[in-house]
C-alpha cells in the first residue's frame, strides 16, 4: 500500500449524529512513552511544533510502512486504502493534548476490514510508536472490542486546529476538573468530530459537563434524543504494553504474527531515530528529517 490520498470528507463523516453505518476508530500517539525515551525536550514544545513532527513521520509513509508489512507477511488482509484512512488529529488525556495518528476504519459492507485484522495494525501501531496503549472504539457494538463504552460527539462545523481541539477539552476542565485531568478524560479528535468516551463519573454528570462545554464553546452536542442530550454506546479497547517491564515491547509483539516483528523492529527503530534527532535541534515549527 503506497502513500494514499486522505479523504477529509470520510473524516468529516465521523460527526457520528446518527450511527446508521458501523465503523471502527482508532488513534495511536506517535512520541514515544517515557519509559522508552526522554521526549521531555519534545512534549514541552508547543503543540503546533509537536503537530508537524507527526505530520511529517505521516508524510515519511511511516504507516504505509507499517501496513506494507503486515500485509507482505501474511498478517493482515482486508486492511486496504479503500477502508482505511489516516490523519493527523489531536488526541487528549489527563488534561493534556498530543498530536496523533487518528484513523477509520471500515468494518461493515462489501469491503470491510476483520476485527481480527484492525486489532493487529492497532498493535503494530502502538509497538512501531513505542506507546503504552492506543485506542479503539466500535461505534456501535458494545461487544465489539473489550468493553461497552458510552461516549459522546461534539461536532465542530469545520475540522479545527489540534490548538482548538485543546481549548475545548480545557473548557471541558473549567467546567468539571473530573471530566479533564483524571487517569479517565480523553478526547480524540477525527475531521470535525470531538469525541469522548465516558469518565469515570455517573452518567448525568458526564452529560451535563459536556453539554455545557458544547453550549460554551458553540459546537453541537450529540446524541440527542427527543430533546434530551445522551449517550452513544460502543464497544472500546486500549490495547498496550508496559515498557517499564516489557521493554522490548513483548506484550504488544504477543498479539502481532510473528513473521512480522523483524520488519516492525526495523520501522520502530527508524521512529526512535528520527524522534532522538528531533530531540537534538532546535525546532521553528517544522521537521526535516531524512525519511529513509
Amino acid at each position: 500500500m503506497k502513500t494514499r490520498v486522505l479523504f477529509l470528507a470520510i473524516l468529516s463523516s465521523l460527526a457520528l449524529a446518527s450511527q446508521s453505518s458501523a465503523g471502527t476508530y482508532g488513534s495511536v500517539e506517535v512520541i514515544p512513552n517515557p519509559a522508552v525515551l526522554d521526549t521531555d525536550r519534545l512534549r514541552n514544545q508547543d503543540l503546533d511544533v509537536r503537530a508537524a513532527f507527526a505530520r511529517r513521520l505521516l508524510a515519511c509513509g511511516i504507516v504505509d510502512r507499517v501496513e506494507e508489512s503486515l500485509s507482505d507477511t501474511g498478517a493482515i488482509t482486508t486492511i486496504n486504502g479503500l477502508n482505511t484512512r489516516f490523519e493527523v488529529g489531536a488526541g487528549g488525556f489527563q488534561g493534556e493534548t498530543n498530536p496523533a495518528f487518528v484513523y477509520t476504519i471500515a468494518d461493515d459492507g462489501p469491503n470491510a476490514a476483520s476485527v481480527g485484522d484492525i486489532r493487529v495494525l492497532t498493535d503494530s501501531l502502538g509497538f512501531v510508536f513505542s506507546q503504552a496503549s492506543a485506542f479503539l472504539l466500535d461505534s456501535e457494538n458494545p461487544a465489539g472490542y473489550d468493553f461497552p463504552a458510552n461516549y459522546v460527539v461534539l461536532n465542530f462545523a469545520t475540522p479545527p486546529s489540534l490548538r482548538r481541539s485543546a481549548r475545548l477539552f480545557e473548557t471541558v476542565g473549567q467546567i468539571d476538573h473530573e471530566l479533564f485531568d483524571t487517569d479517565s478524560s480523553g478526547y480524540t479528535q477525527y475531521g470535525r468530530a470531538y469525541l469522548s468516551l465516558q469518565s469515570f463519573v455517573p452518567d448525568a454528570q458526564f452529560i451535563a459537563g459536556y453539554s455545557a462545554a458544547a453550549a460554551q464553546f458553540g459546537v453541537e452536542y450529540t446524541p440527542v434524543v427527543g430533546g434530551v442530550p445522551s449517550l452513544f454506546t460502543g464497544g472500546a479497547a486500549f490495547p498496550g504494553n508496559d515498557w517499564t517491564v516489557s521493554t522490548h515491547g513483548e506484550d504488544y509483539l504477543s498479539r502481532i504474527p510473528v513473521a512480522s516483528h523483524s520488519r516492525l523492529r526495523a520501522i520502530r527503530a527508524y521512529h526512535l531515530r528520527v524522534t532522538r534527532e528531533a530531540l537534538r535541534r532546535r525546532h521553528h515549527g517544522g521537521f526535516d528529517f531524512d525519511c529513509r
